[in-house]
């Protein structure tokens, strides 16, 4: 489909109308011209026809024949007609050939009549009875000449009035564009609502209709952007909810192991070997614990606020930006979509964990971290790989859960603790596996069912 505008829609819409209007009003002026034309012919025809039928009354009774074709040829030169007399259905004078005199005369075969206009096939035909002799004069009148002038008045008043249409469509051009201004100012504004800032101020719309459109336009977008905030905060105490439940079913089997532990080590039924076994695991289980609450506290002191839909590339941009800062000696290959991808996130958190997996890439990688960015349907996949050892995928649960040591020293590593606790708290997924490039591959997986 094809659009235009609103201005040029209604310009072209007009334009049939200007052609028509042009031709209805030449083609009625040339009617009427010809109409005018035609009976003022007509009525001088019948004048000249009654002043002289007493002197051929005259002439016919005195058998003056020379004398009746020297008049009948003068009306018809003057007139530029064809003149008969008859009588008794005989020619007796004609403006034609002498040959024809005192042959039977065939009447005009009348086509139209309008009023007291008759036509033949190509004459305007007057007939008057000569009193007291039985005689009938004809004047025909040729239609060509009245005919061909009203077809020049036509064309010319066509094109006179085409003339007058296209400066009129011209002045209506400026109307409309003038009358359109207020639906201009309008879509500005609609376009201005759709920034995220401030609304924009204006001029009032002049026209009251398009006026109350803006205004509620503007309401609208508020309680919109209202509802979304309260979406937002919604999703995220919600997914912030079930990060306490994910840590209460997490610490369920160690707390439960260590109370097994402590029964065991003080329990008579069984041996001394065992007790001991039992009461040295009990500190280590105690440590592990405490490791995961440890990790889990400081997770849960960084809860989002809300989870806005904004461009997911920029913030992926910005933490590679950050890290590529403090790194020269390797670089970070990126490949994102060209378009941005929209996906409900805080930014400044999901930026803390792309940027712990990158710095943990940086740090692993002999030479190369890739970063690639796609969209599936509704759901976002960052993926951030390295070419270095790689780890021990039975180890990765450990470190998802806060208890994973650190290799740079002899302390709890959060890193991959707080970016799996992020992404948890943005609905997603974090997911190893071994990187095609040889190390480690970490896939941040948000949006979708």
């Amino acid at each position: 489909m094809k659009y235009t505008s609103l201005f040029n829609h209604v310009h072209n819409s007009l334009n049939p109308y200007r052609w028509a209007l042009a031709m209805v009003a030449a083609l009625m002026i040339a009617i009427l011209f010809a109409g005018i034309s035609l009976s003022s012919r007509l009525r001088a025809d019948q004048q000249m026809a009654q002043a002289i039928s007493p002197y051929l009354s005259t002439l016919i009774e005195s058998s003056d024949r020379p004398e009746l074709l020297r008049i009948v040829s003068s009306i018809a030169k003057a007139k530029e007609s064809k003149v008969i007399i008859t009588q008794d259905n005989k020619i007796l004078a004609t403006s034609e050939s002498v040959t024809d005199l005192d042959t039977p005369f065939a009447q005009p075969l009348v086509k139209a009549q309008f009023f007291d206009l008759k036509f033949t096939n190509s004459a305007l035909l007057t007939k008057e009875e000569i009193a007291s002799t039985g005689a009938t004069l004809y004047i025909m009148t040729p239609l060509a000449p009245s005919l061909f002038g009203a077809l020049g008045i036509y064309f010319g008043t066509f094109f006179l009035t085409f003339l007058v249409s296209l400066f009129s469509a011209r002045q209506m051009k400026k109307a409309i564009k003038k009358a359109l201004r207020p639906l201009n100012q309008l879509h500005s504004e609609i376009e201005g609502l759709t920034i995220e800032e401030l609304e924009p101020s204006s001029e009032p719309i002049s026209i009251y209709e398009l006026e109350e459109i803006r205004n509620t336009v503007r309401k609208t977008k508020i309680d919109l952007a209202n509802i979304k905030d309260r979406l937002a905060e919604e999703k995220a105490k919600k997914l912030s909810a079930e990060s306490y439940k994910r840590l209460i079913h997490d610490l369920h089997n160690p707390v439960a192991a260590l109370k097994q532990m402590a029964n065991i080590s003080t329990s008579t039924t069984h041996d001394e070997e065992t007790r001991q076994e039992a009461s040295e695991s009990i500190p280590r289980i105690a440590d592990q614990i405490l490791a995961q609450v440890t990790a889990a506290k400081k997770n849960l002191e960084e809860e989002p606020a809300s989870l806005r839909e904004t461009n997911l590339l920029t913030c992926v941009q910005e933490g590679i930006k950050q890290v590529s800062a403090l790194s020269n000696s390797k670089k970070i290959i990126s490949s994102c979509p060209d378009s941005e991808l929209l996906i409900p996130h805080d930014p400044t958190l999901l930026k803390r964990a792309i940027v712990n997996l990158l710095e943990n890439g940086i740090e692993a990688a002999k030479s190369t971290v890739r970063v690639s960015v796609q969209k599936v349907n509704q759901s976002a996949f960052i993926k951030i790989c390295d070419d270095g050892p790689g780890m021990d995928e039975h180890q990765i649960p450990i470190f998802f859960q806060g208890r994973g040591q650190s290799g740079k020293a002899k302390r709890q590593a959060f890193g991959l603790s707080s970016t799996n606790h992020i992404v948890r708290t943005h609905g997603g997924k974090l997911i190893y596996r071994k990187s095609d490039l040889g190390g480690s591959s970490f896939e941040i997986r948000l949006g979708g069912p």
